[in-house]
């Protein structure tokens, strides 16, 4: 019995699947997505470093800060954590709003806490005023 002939190229039974595999790790994913095999995508980027999605929004975010103000968050009194130094790059493009707790009830404001600390506020304000942005 003999085999039948797979014919011209292309008429490999397997043919119209890609010779690519979706990646399975970071590097190979950003090369994919650089060749146009694979459409970004955060939720992909963090499954793959293993990571909620919220964090890969907050590196983002803190990839925003100019270098010379990020610097001045890293060197604050308390060790800065990746929530609170993206809290201070959306201020800058929102303005720094604070989170107001109300009664169910009648609904009086309990309590407002403000998104970035009192510190993180004056290490921006000094920065904002050695780059001539306030008097």
């Amino acid at each position: 019995m003999s085999e039948a002939p797979h014919g011209s190229p292309g008429g490999h039974p397997h043919a119209d699947q890609p010779n690519w595999q979706p990646a399975d790790n970071i590097d190979d994913y950003l090369q994919n997505c650089r060749e146009g095999l694979e459409e970004y995508s955060d939720r992909h980027a963090a499954k793959l470093l293993g990571v909620p999605r919220i964090e890969v929004f907050r590196w983002k975010l803190m990839a925003e800060l100019p270098e010379d103000l990020f610097q001045a968050l890293l060197k604050s009194k308390r060790s800065p954590s990746v929530k609170s130094v993206a809290a201070v790059a959306q201020a800058l493009k929102r303005g720094n709003q604070a989170d107001t707790e109300c009664c169910p009830h009648c609904g009086h404001v309990l309590r407002t806490r403000p998104q970035v600390s009192t510190e993180y506020v004056k290490i921006v304000n000094d920065w904002l005023k050695e780059k001539g942005f306030l008097k």
